[in-house]
């Protein structure tokens, strides 16, 4: 393999399931800093959510109410705030 030719990424950090930017030491990866941002979002839990036309319709007007608008970012906030406040109701009992 010639010098100027770098091997592929590999190693450990591909499988992590909490991966960080400061796991990601293959220098393509410094150049291109967006594909090692991509790579760590995407390795972050999910949680859908079905929910009943009039929860959901509820649910939008309180992000609305709170926001201003129900852009995605503000569902996102919302949601992710009432389970930290969900979380820290069970882990107090």
């Amino acid at each position: 393999m010639s010098a100027s030719v770098k091997k592929a990424p590999s190693g450990e950090w591909l499988g992590y399931p909490k991966l960080g930017l400061e796991d990601i030491e293959h220098e393509s990866f410094k150049v291109a800093k967006q594909f090692a941002e991509s790579m760590v979002q995407n390795r972050k839990g999910r949680v859908y959510l079905l929910m009943d036309h009039n929860m959901y319709q509820k649910f939008l007007g309180a992000v609305r109410k709170k926001y201003g608008d129900i852009s995605a970012s503000n569902v996102e906030k919302a949601a992710s705030q009432a389970l930290k406040t969900w979380i820290e109701e069970v882990e107090s009992k």
